[in-house]
């Protein structure tokens, strides 16, 4: 449900990205929701995955999924609002944070498949 509903909101936020580069909403005014979309599910997923009993982190990741759908339009937003250098540091981090826990997720499936 947490994964669902996000990704929902990702898109969404993809949507409003995509109208203001039609010119359907003004840069500053996309920049600002996503951003704060961006933020809040980014918090949202991830309280939900570090939330619980720890042994069973692996097999929450899936509600990081909007986590990173939404990175792309914050971003982006980020960069409408101003921010230059902020906006490059930020995707090699979450890009290097996805890498990683696709690798888990991997890992936790190759190890689940052994036993």
């Amino acid at each position: 449900m947490v994964a669902g509903g996000g990704s929902v909101i990702a898109i969404w936020s993809w949507a409003i990205i995509a109208a203001a580069q039609f010119g359907w909403v003004s840069h500053i005014t996309a920049g600002r929701a996503a951003v704060v979309v961006g933020v809040i599910v980014g918090v949202g997923s991830l309280w939900w995955w570090a939330s619980g009993p720890r042994s069973l982190m692996r097999d929450r990741i899936m509600v990081l999924t909007p986590l990173f759908l939404v990175t792309g339009p914050a971003l982006i937003g980020v960069h409408y609002l101003g921010g230059g250098l902020v906006v490059a540091i930020l995707s090699g981090a979450v890009g290097i944070t996805a890498a990683a826990v696709l690798g888990m997720a991997w890992s936790g499936r190759r190890a689940a498949r052994r036993s």
